[in-house]
């Protein structure tokens, strides 16, 4: 009697953790092109324009830049709740660098909120794993306390964020969790 409940137990458990939550999204509004090349970039990395020790363009970049420039502003919205780290951030990039999208401020808050998918960007030799907040502050809007140093004027006020508002998502980013002790860090070893 146990080893049938048990079997039933095991099986159970591996269906629910091998299920890919991406077969229930809704692909209503989303353009087929759009939707194969997501299906295709979901299992790959952020990918920065070079990879690798040769420096080689990585098609994955492509692909992005491509979801970001083809796929329409109420398609981006709707690939924020995509259920992958991956095509979320490129979702979050794509509507923070298209002109013509003027709720800036509050997509990088919704992207700073997000703590239940992750991306890792590559880049050169390097692969990080960061938060989707992470990607957006430190190497998009390069606003963070670890972000590289950003061109006169910020890359905020490029993407038409204010300097309040770009304070405003800084002072929300230090305040996700884990982000502090790993600022803490940096800065002790830094300082």
């Amino acid at each position: 009697m146990t080893f049938p409940l048990l079997t039933i137990i095991a099986v159970t458990l591996l269906m629910y953790y091998s299920f890919d939550k991406s077969w229930l999204f809704n692909w209503n509004g989303i353009r087929e092109e759009i939707k194969d090349t997501v299906k295709i970039a979901q299992n790959k990395l952020v990918s920065g324009r070079f990879v690798g020790e040769g420096g080689v363009k990585s098609s994955q970049y492509n692909r992005r830049k491509w979801i970001m420039k083809t796929a329409t502003v109420s398609e981006l919205l709707k690939l924020t709740d995509y259920p992958n780290g991956t095509i979320k951030t490129i979702a979050y990039e794509g509507l923070l660098r298209k002109p013509h999208f003027h709720d800036k401020s509050n997509i990088a808050l919704k992207a700073i909120s997000e703590t239940d998918y992750f991306t890792n960007y590559e880049s050169g030799c390097m692969v990080t794993d960061m938060t989707i907040g992470e990607y957006i502050v430190d190497y998009v809007l390069q606003i963070g306390d670890l972000s590289p140093p950003p061109p006169p004027g910020g890359f905020g006020l490029k993407f038409g964020i204010s300097e309040e508002e770009c304070e405003k998502l800084l002072n929300e980013y230090r305040k996700v969790p884990g982000l502090l002790r790993k600022n803490t860090l940096h800065n002790k070893a830094y300082n």
